[in-house]
């Protein structure tokens, strides 16, 4: 049996499924491990609404006062950042009251 990174559901093989922190190509472009973690299908499911809601492609910059394409290492970071709050939050509802 396999056990979930995030929330420690245990399963079998096919309910826990490797998930890349890093999307391989910007780990790639950023010359980094992409990094994996064993996810339950309901926290790989929550991550990539987190992801979504979170890390962007884009950002402003004020001195131009427009936006702009993240370099790969800008979006490594949030994209590690984001997984980092995401295992926090569901470490929190972990425990108990």
């Amino acid at each position: 049996m396999k056990t979930c990174t995030a929330c420690k559901h245990r399963g079998q093989p096919g309910d826990i499924v490797v998930h890349h922190i890093l999307p391989q190509d910007v780990a790639e472009q950023a010359g980094l491990d992409a990094g994996t973690v064993n996810l339950c299908t309901n926290c790989r499911i929550e991550l990539y609404a987190w992801l979504s809601r979170k890390v962007s492609s884009q950002a402003y910059d004020a001195s131009t006062k427009r936006f702009r394409n993240r370099s790969p290492e800008e979006l490594a970071r949030e994209y590690q950042a984001t997984y980092r709050a995401f295992t926090q939050y569901k470490k929190r509802q972990r425990k108990p009251f």
